[in-house]
């Protein structure tokens, strides 16, 4: 499934392919276990970004068992920051004819700074098909401005390229807490797009940031991830994302990613705590 690409030439920092490559097996009493090291560039101040850190989790899970069926579903749980060195912890939970389910705790400075739980499961014959709910039509993502200047967005952000489809700027005062959002990975090459896919669902910043009058700080406790497809390619996707409420410093938000297509790819939702 790994695709070679064309992508905009980056510094040396590794990219996140050089970083699955890298992830080294060592055997424990109750699990596989993986040692890695996360870049200075994926980091988002003190710890490292939320999406890295799931497709890292995601690609010790196919390397202990490259058996496994598609995934279909994933919940993260951020519990401490993660610094740059860091073992992803696999476990099998319950393994059935169906589906699967594995746990997964990125451990960091000793102690475990997220816990991902992914399902898998293979094709089954359905009479049910359906792809409800309309893909809005929006500008080709090439002719559109970027989301962010670089100088101004946190260090994880230039390993991805993202455009403004809809919505307005970030710490506007906007009363519309919802953005639509051409984004890839900015470098492609040797990665697995289902790998590639979950790195980059995380990319974007929570759509309450549009409210915001002045920067403050957000930090990401929960994230719950649906697929209803892998992209085949690791082209544009769109990520319309939506702030459903937020009180009490703390953002209810909804995310719908979809293909160049039309085609809806997953469904997500973020419990986003807010500092401002």
């Amino acid at each position: 499934m790994t695709q070679d690409t064309t992508a905009p030439s980056q510094d040396t920092a590794p990219s996140l392919g050089d970083m699955v490559k890298a992830l080294t097996p060592e055997a424990t009493d109750s699990a596989t276990r993986y040692s890695g090291r996360i870049s200075p560039s994926w980091m988002q101040g003190r710890t490292a970004f939320g999406g890295i850190t799931a497709a890292l989790a995601l690609a010790a899970t196919r390397k202990a068992r490259p058996d496994l069926p598609k995934l279909r579903s994933m919940q993260v749980s951020f519990l401490r920051p993660i610094s740059e060195e860091v073992a992803f912890e696999v476990t099998a939970i319950r393994e059935g004819r169906s589906s699967s389910f594995f746990q997964v705790d990125a451990i960091s400075d000793g102690k475990t700074g997220a816990r991902c739980t992914f399902v898998f499961g293979a094709d089954r014959d359905s009479a049910i098909v359906h792809d409800y709910g309309q893909a809005p039509a929006l500008p080709d993502p090439d002719a559109l401005p970027d989301l962010v200047r670089r100088s101004k967005a946190p260090s994880f952000f230039s390993n991805f390229q993202a455009r403004v489809a809809d919505g307005d700027p970030l710490i506007s005062g906007s009363a519309r807490p919802e953005v639509l959002v051409w984004s890839r990975l900015a470098v492609r090459d040797g990665i697995d797009p289902e790998i590639a896919f979950i790195c980059n669902a995380d990319s974007l910043p929570p759509a309450a940031m549009t409210t915001f009058t002045v920067p403050a700080p957000i930090s990401t406790i929960t994230w719950s991830l649906d697929m209803a497809r892998c992209p085949a390619d690791l082209d544009w996707t769109l990520t319309r994302t939506t702030s459903k409420q937020a009180s009490d410093g703390y953002s209810v938000q909804d995310m719908e990613i979809r293909a160049r297509d039309g085609s809806l790819l997953a469904s997500a939702q973020q419990m986003v705590a807010l500092f401002a």
